[in-house]
């Protein structure tokens, strides 16, 4: 109960657990105890959610007097890289101290950095939170780090993460020991335990890995026999190698048998790159393999996907680790042996992680899911590995010709403004327009903000300068990011691949670990003119046609647009035709565009000011629009009616057409049915890629070993074919891929197919490809040697 000198506690002393926040709040001040405000009424609703009755818990905070403003940073400022101290903390923190060793409970659960620090020094509460530790100033206690319920109230997602630990929090309670395994490591082996222990390896049907660079090496690499074994083999120590040559030569031998042994089931996180990193280095090609992230994605789309996450959910209170690691790559002559422990952390808890992720995919339905999404290892490492050819001269030409733009709109814009303006600079543009030019300040999340959106709309009421930033932004970006790519030596394009970079389960990628490459899953199409074949080669761009207008029509089960991909009619023309109420023949060019727009954005429940804003259109034309597609579209809000109600009674659950399921957890209203809405049709297309597409391509090598897979983009993929195939045997295996991607997908009673568009050339350039639409490469088969032939003859001729 309060007492006089610490008013704001509740609770009996002799509860199993306490529940130890930061400082109270209004509520607390009006009213006199702790947690019952909002953040209280919310830790009550989670205690509940996590079976524990909180009355029944005692509840203390570190500071016992509510900061001015709620501002604890002049009492202490853990923001800092070292925190600031003052004598007030010292002495609210002492007092604290002292009234927990009053108490008997087993677990103290930390809400919020300010009491995580106060017991444990540890600051990062995110990253903390989960970490059971036994900090001296609280012997014989257990200390459980864990998000504060006022972060909860902003972020929903953190509700789920509360629960967990809470839940962690009543088991530990009943006991004062620690939970996880006590872990054993060898850190520095010699050359005989190292080869014994891949051979014992060699014969166990699962084992972890995971592997650690610097620069461009191999630095070190761990195995885990079980969660309570690892051995971390290192290669260098500071400046020094730890092996002479003839026993490296042997150690990387043993490991590329046990990778590549079939009988062993080998499980990592991130294994694109680890698997990439050994097959580029040393060719070996890990197999089988799991993956923690990609299953990760799968289970929990809405939560990160890093190691260190997983293991603050599955590992039972392991405390958080990674920044051992981090500072080793810091300062790699420093500690070496706790690096090697870091690493060999890595290995050890995902042999705890793993079991538990395949019983949520199957409890989940995604097993199957789980599986298709991880086949896209190796093609994936394969095209890391590859790249792609670059035209480097064509670069610097469309480089300096950007550079000529750039200083012509720089001059424009200078002159307009009448001063020089760092377009770059945030604070400069909002000075010039909301200040010189005295408009209407655009706010974003209640702050002001001049980004592209509010640029945009600045635009469309006439300010050329806006215009202009706009462009000059675009222009910079496709200097310094695309044009200004750094490539291997080789004049190749490499990029590190993710297959499950996105929420929907499309592939993404980044720079690779050499710093060399980009993003090429969005490259502006500007950059596919440098993208060129490899000499001898033709490449290949096979496309599905608006793919996910497709399966929105079908699952929505809106007849006017199932007609219109059935009759062969143009969606884009039939939907202007419907809103402006003319033939689709008379359809302008303009109104063809009003309907794209239209298809893409109302699908998924834009709404009129959103739409208008996405598309520089006046309020009133939108809102005309708006209703419009909505008025010849009917069962486009009935199929977002029918999701949400699935939602409802699914637990929050859809699945999409090949058995995907994804459970939607943030919170609920228009903006998760709005990503609920696009789930169906993205997903969809997504794995109809990746298993039609880079997966047939790719494991199909028996039908056709010419072909080079180098990239799939959305919905599309993309390969490369030998001349010397003949054009014959170049459209057998166009063909191939064009029917194994047009494979009907069966949904809600019916099937449906999605055609597919076919372009090669010599580049990716579309301007200079020749082009084969679906209708087309069927009706003309017979006749496309031919005209490939004559392509290929008049395009050599140019060269």
């Amino acid at each position: 109960m309060p007492t006089s000198s610490a008013p704001y506690t509740s609770g009996p002393p002799d509860s199993p657990i306490v529940l130890l926040g930061e400082a109270p709040g209004r509520d607390e001040e009006l009213h006199g105890g702790a947690f019952i405000g909002a953040a209280g009424k919310l830790l009550t609703d989670l205690c509940t959610s996590a079976g524990i009755n909180r009355t029944q818990c005692y509840i203390d905070n570190v500071f016992q007097f509510r900061p001015k403003n709620n501002d604890l940073k002049p009492y202490l400022d853990i923001s800092k890289k070292t925190p600031r101290e003052t004598p007030v903390y010292l002495e609210q923190r002492s007092a604290l101290l002292e009234r927990l060793s009053h108490t008997s409970a087993h677990i103290i659960v930390c809400l919020g950095g300010v009491p995580t620090y106060a017991l444990t020094g540890r600051t990062g509460i995110t990253k903390q939170r989960g970490s059971i530790l036994q900090p001296d100033c609280v012997q014989g206690r257990k200390v459980l780090c864990a998000i504060h319920p006022s972060a909860a109230l902003r972020e929903y997602l953190f509700r789920y993460l509360i629960v967990l630990d809470l839940q962690r929090a009543l088991e530990n309670s009943r006991s004062p020991d620690l939970l996880y395994p006590q872990r054993e490591f060898i850190l520095s082996p010699s050359f005989t335990e190292a080869l014994s222990y891949l051979d014992h390896c060699s014969t166990l049907p699962l084992v972890a890995y995971d592997i650690e660079t610097r620069g461009h090496e191999l630095s070190h690499i761990s195995f885990a026999a079980s969660s309570t074994s690892s051995l971390c083999i290192p290669f260098v120590d500071g400046p020094d190698d730890v092996w002479n040559p003839s026993q490296e030569l042997e150690l990387l031998q043993a490991i590329g048998r046990l990778l590549e042994n079939p009988s062993v089931q080998k499980v990592g996180q991130n294994l694109t790159f680890d698997t990439g990193f050994l097959y580029s280095k040393y060719k070996f090609l890990a197999s089988p393999l799991h993956d923690t992230m990609i299953a990760q994605g799968i289970l929990f789309p809405d939560y990160p996907k890093g190691l260190d996450f997983l293991t603050s959910v599955y590992c039972n209170g392991e405390p958080y680790y990674k920044d051992d690691g981090k500072e080793w790559f810091r300062n790699p002559f420093a500690n070496e042996e706790t690096f090697r422990r870091y690493n060999a952390m890595d290995s050890a808890v995902l042999m705890d992680i793993w079991p538990q992720q395949i019983e949520n995919l199957k409890r989940q339905g995604n097993w199957d899911a789980y599986q298709r999404q991880l086949q896209l290892i190796h093609p994936l490492v394969f095209a890391s590995d590859y790249g792609i050819r670059v035209n480097t001269d064509a670069m610097s030409q469309v480089s300096a010709a950007c550079r000529e733009r750039i200083a012509s709109m720089e001059q424009r814009l200078y002159s307009l403004c009448g001063e020089q303006l760092n377009y770059n600079s945030p604070a400069q543009v909002q000075s010039y327009f909301y200040i010189k030019r005295k408009l209407r300040p655009h706010t974003k999340m209640g702050r002001i903000t001049a980004d592209d959106k509010a640029l945009r709309q600045i635009a469309a009421q006439g300010h050329e300068e806006a215009s202009l930033i706009l462009d000059l932004r675009h222009e910079s970006k496709m200097l310094s990011t695309y044009y200004g790519v750094t490539l291997d030596p080789d004049r190749r394009l490499r990029c590190s691949f993710n297959p499950i970079g996105t929420k929907q389960g499309r592939i993404s990628s980044s720079k690779t670990i050499r710093g060399t490459g980009m993003n090429f899953q969005n490259q502006p199409s500007d950059m596919d003119t440098l993208f060129l074949a490899d000499p001898g080669y033709l490449v290949v761009s096979q496309d599905l046609g608006q793919a996910e207008n497709r399966v929105v029509a079908y699952d929505a089960q809106e007849h006017r647009m199932i007609s219109a991909f059935e009759t062969g009619t143009d969606i884009h023309k039939q939907t202007a035709s419907l809103i402006f109420e003319i033939p689709v023949s008379e359809v302008s060019y303009d109104q063809r565009q009003t309907g794209k727009k239209s298809n893409h954005s109302l699908n998924y429940g834009q709404g009129v000011q959103g739409f208008a804003t996405q598309w520089l259109l006046p309020l009133s034309q939108a809102k005309f629009i708006h209703t419009r597609y909505h008025q010849v579209y009917p069962g486009i809000r009935e199929w977002h009616t029918r999701i949400r109600d699935e939602l409802s009674r699914n637990h929050r659950t859809l699945t999409n057409c090949y058995g995907r399921k994804r459970t939607f957890m943030d919170r609920w209203g228009e903006t998760t049915f709005k990503v609920a809405y696009s789930y169906i049709p993205q997903s969809t297309i997504a794995d109809k890629m990746n298993r039609d597409g880079v997966q047939y391509l790719y494991y199909s090598q028996d039908l056709f070993p010419e072909a080079v897979f180098l990239n799939t983009i959305h919905d599309s993929i993309r390969y490369q074919i030998p001349l010397s195939a003949g054009m014959e045997r170049i459209l057998e295996i166009i063909s191939l891929v064009k029917a194994q991607l047009e494979t009907p997908i069966s949904w809600k009673g019916r099937e449906f197919s999605i055609p597919v568009d076919t372009q090669v050339g010599f580049s990716f350039d579309k301007n200079s490809m020749l082009e084969w639409k679906a209708q087309h490469f069927n009706e003309a088969r017979e006749s496309l040697p031919e005209e490939l032939g004559r392509y290929v003859k008049e395009s050599s001729q140019l060269d």
